[in-house]
């Protein structure tokens, strides 16, 4: 019996600079190498590409996702849905790349390609925040909703620069957020500014110092906490998080877990892998050891897993 191996593309038109299209037909013919068949799914909206592969995905081999750090995570939403879990590879053609840039993907797409023929894959952790998922990052607090509320004709022309400007806006806004915290290891209740769980050592960008280099198979990710100060106070030790990571100790705290729950006095917007999720009153995020199959280069499967 002859057994077809099938594989689908599901790309994103608006990411970056929205030039993926030009390379379509190149990333068609190369995946024709390996697989009988090649499909193609062009988003059209938000959130089309998790229904699509909630539908269909079951069918294919493999899932090729072209788009920004959204456009993966939208993907990894509809196959989390799925009994028989095709496996991933992914080209970042976004604005930042988080997790392309942590996988070493560049934007060479005949470099990706090579990576993704010669097929090493491995099991990659999933996170879950309520019935949501998510791959590096979660985060709730000031400055998280940049990455969606930046235009998007913005962020193809001027990059990450139109995050930071977008930042900007929030300046002069002292948000406070009430919560108590309930993590397995202990239990805080307080004013917090920000918390972000990461399973990746990048987030908006920026690469983080981290004591303990984050693997994405442990069942673990790193939570933390910018305890509130005055508003300009907070807004430093931010800063330094970001430029020093765990080097910097005012005002922050991390912890490596893998359960949250978070309680607040109002409803709060989640940011999930850089694009908005829901607004609630009481999350849960957990790891799920090991979800998925993606394929990585042999230098990141030796780093990260």
């Amino acid at each position: 019996m002859v057994i077809n191996v099938q594989a689908l593309i599901c790309y994103n038109p608006f990411s970056g600079k929205q030039n993926f299209e030009d390379n379509l037909d190149y990333v068609v013919k190369r995946l024709k190498e390996k697989y009988d068949e090649v499909d193609i799914f062009r988003s059209i909206n938000v959130k089309t590409i998790t229904t699509y592969i909630t539908s269909f995905g079951s069918n294919y081999d493999i899932i090729l996702v072209a788009g920004g750090d959204g456009s993966l995570n939208e993907a990894i939403n509809g196959v989390m849905k799925l009994e028989k879990k095709p496996t991933l590879a992914y080209i970042p053609v976004g604005t930042v790349n988080d997790v392309g840039n942590m996988l070493k993907l560049k934007k060479n797409i005949k470099g990706v390609m090579d990576t993704i023929l010669a097929g090493n894959k491995v099991k990659m952790d999933v996170c879950q925040i309520q019935d949501r998922y998510f791959i590096y990052a979660a985060g709730v607090g000031s400055f998280t909703n940049v990455s969606y509320e930046a235009p998007s004709k913005l962020k193809k022309h001027l990059g990450r620069m139109a995050y930071f400007l977008e930042a900007a806006k929030e300046l002069k806004a002292d948000e406070t957020m009430n919560l108590e915290i309930e993590l397995p290891e202990k239990k805080y209740t307080g004013k917090y500014y920000v918390l972000l769980a990461l399973n990746s050592k990048r987030i908006a960008g920026f690469s983080l110092h981290r004591y303990i280099h984050p693997k994405l198979n442990d069942g673990i990710i790193d939570f933390t906490m910018l305890t509130k100060a005055k508003f300009k106070m907070s807004i430093i030790y931010l800063i330094f998080f970001f430029l020093f990571g765990d080097r910097w100790h005012n005002g922050v705290e991390t912890i490596r877990t893998n359960h949250i729950r978070i309680k607040s006095d109002i409803p709060l917007s989640y940011n999930v892998d850089g694009e908005f999720a829901f607004s609630e009153k009481e999350v849960e995020i957990k790891v799920i050891k090991q979800a998925i199959n993606i394929i990585v280069s042999n230098k990141v499967k030796k780093k990260y897993f």
